[in-house]
């Protein structure tokens, strides 16, 4: 009979590591899963070959142009910016398109407009504009000649199909590396501009990301809510809006002074082939020329159909970011700060609940949350500390602040994410034998607090980035304070990553880009979201039991023996 008992103990005993294996492989695969799906906004699409039918944009006849554009360097005035011009003339008029050289005489810039009439007679147009001169060291395959190659794309395209009920004025710029000559001139001085009634400005960096909104002009609720509509196929955020609408120094700064409604597309990349020699038609991704030019003719599709003859500025912004599946998402700064305070709020309550039945323990919980922001600053200044270190054996380095090669730039970013996210989690791991998973937790989310609370109601723009990291961590801190089943409890654990990673992930793979300011932004942001993640992680690391072992366990009183 003791035989028995012990066989079956040793039985459940192995049953339930096996269950306790399989539940911890499955949160891990949930979350690589996730975290793939999360950056699929900032991957650039497939290049569409050359064969396809001219109503469909294709990479590959663009990037064709682009060997043209980009041939070599072509600034304002010079042989090779008349070559381009003639160029660009050429293609518009082999369309059929009514084409017109727009001189300023001042600057010596020559803008290219090209009208493609709509079919309603609207006295109301969709302005796509890019700028085609580069400066005098750079071939500018990316500044700006991949727009311009998509913009050539874009008409293609447009033409081969039914007119779209508002004319597409396509505007390419000259004297943009001149102080915005050709814009400016357009904008103030050409009648075609008073009918303009919103307009969208691309720009690019070789080596990059996908597209991304970097900007939309203030008062964006109709723009922004039609975007959404639109569903363009790029990554935004109205983080962006917040911390970029004061340092415009391209042609997208013109438009809100005279009060179009706009929208800027750029690309994240490598500041390294900025404005010199690297900047040639080797270093662009056709995906990226797909990118944008699907974002361009989506563009014109949607607002080439809509009544613009209401449009203006409106009296407030929007709060969005872009999700995969759901595209764009967008609410008003009120509800922005609705959830916040509401999320700020279940946070107390939580933790409140928790306490009271001594599932958190206070002096522990207090120690966590002093503990994750010297983490957190311990973890940037390392890496900050590493990475001068290697811009040290870099000649260059005064100069350019970065790599030469972005190849090994980009590398040492991805290697620094692993590193630092590996040394936090594990420090997380030894930590919480001794102060808590439930305190650990706990801690960060309260940093987490402050910070969306702080920017709901001081950068509203902003706080989605802190907004919903929380919301995902307080619900992850509900389910393992709460839940007991344990497939139930895992499947919430992974949905409860959902919002932190959506809007973290493709923020640091724009940060491991963009990699002229280092680590200095990237780290403190990854460790914080690993920190809004540690029920998970910890579960995954074996810290934290998702099986009902993890529970108090009661004795079952013993009977006296007679």
């Amino acid at each position: 009979m003791v035989t028995i008992q012990h066989q079956k103990k040793a039985g459940d005993s192995r049953s339930t590591r096996s269950t306790l294996w399989a539940l911890r492989l499955l949160l891990a695969a949930a979350l690589l899963a996730l975290t793939l799906v999360a950056a699929l906004p900032v991957v650039p699409p497939q290049a569409v070959p050359a064969d396809v039918s001219d109503s469909t944009f294709s990479a590959e006849r663009a990037m064709q142009d682009l060997e043209m554009v980009a041939a070599v360097p072509h600034p304002t005035g010079s042989a090779a910016q008349q070559r381009v011009r003639e160029y660009l003339v050429a293609q518009a008029e082999g369309l059929g398109l009514p084409t017109e050289v727009q001189q300023d005489a001042g600057s010596g810039a020559e803008n290219v407009i090209v009208r493609m009439a709509g079919r309603a007679n609207s006295a109301h147009d969709v302005l796509i504009t890019a700028h085609y001169d580069s400066v005098p060291s750079a071939p500018g395959a990316a500044d700006n000649g991949m727009a311009v190659a998509a913009m050539l794309e874009t008409m293609r395209v447009l033409q081969a199909q039914e007119p779209l009920a508002n004319d597409i004025v396509f505007l390419f710029t000259d004297g943009e590396e001149r102080g915005l000559k050709g814009i400016a001139a357009f904008v103030h001085e050409h009648p075609a501009a008073d009918r303009i009634a919103v307009a969208f400005a691309f720009e690019g960096l070789p080596e990059s990301s996908g597209t991304v909104m970097r900007n939309t002009t203030p008062g964006d609720a109709w723009l922004v809510g039609q975007l959404a509509e639109a569903s363009v196929p790029v990554f935004a955020n109205s983080a962006t809006n917040s911390s970029d609408r004061q340092h415009l120094g391209n042609d997208f700064a013109m438009f809100a002074p005279v009060g179009i409604v706009a929208a800027e597309f750029l690309t994240e990349g490598d500041v390294v082939r900025y404005h010199n020699a690297g900047d040639n038609v080797a270093a662009i991704d056709a995906g990226v020329v797909q990118d944008h030019g699907d974002t361009m003719v989506a563009l014109a599709r949607h607002f080439g159909d809509l009544d613009l003859s209401l449009v203006r500025p409106a009296d407030h912004d929007l709060v969005f970011f872009t999700a995969p599946v759901m595209d764009l998402v967008t609410y008003p700064v009120w509800l922005a700060q609705a959830l916040a305070l509401t999320a700020a709020v279940a946070l107390g309550v939580i933790v409140a609940a928790a306490l009271r039945r001594k599932r958190l323990r206070g002096a522990h919980l207090m120690w966590a949350t002093f503990l994750i922001p010297g983490m957190v600053f311990a973890g940037t200044a390392l890496t900050w500390g590493a990475w001068q270190a290697l811009l040290a054996l870099n000649p260059e380095s005064a100069q350019t602040l970065h790599y030469p090669d972005f190849e090994r730039s980009t590398t040492a970013m991805v290697v620094i994410y692993a590193v630092i996210g590996i040394a936090f989690v594990a420090a997380c791991h030894l930590l919480s034998g001794r102060i808590g998973a439930l305190e650990l937790t706990a801690g960060t989310l309260a940093w987490w607090m402050l910070l969306a609370l702080l920017l709901a109601f001081g950068e509203p723009l902003f706080s989605s980035v802190a907004l919903w990291p929380l919301v995902g961590g307080v619900t992850a801190l509900a389910v393992i304070s709460l839940v007991r089943r344990p497939w139930p409890k895992v499947a919430m654990l992974a949905l409860a990553a959902v919002p932190g990673l959506v809007l973290l992930v493709p923020i640091l793979i724009l940060e491991a880009l963009n990699v002229e300011q280092g680590p200095l932004v990237a780290v403190p942001i990854l460790l914080l979201l690993l920190g809004s993640l540690l029920p998970q992680l910890l579960l995954i690391s074996g810290r934290l039991m998702p099986h009902p072992v993890e529970q108090k366990v009661t004795r079952e009183p013993t009977r006296p023996v007679r």
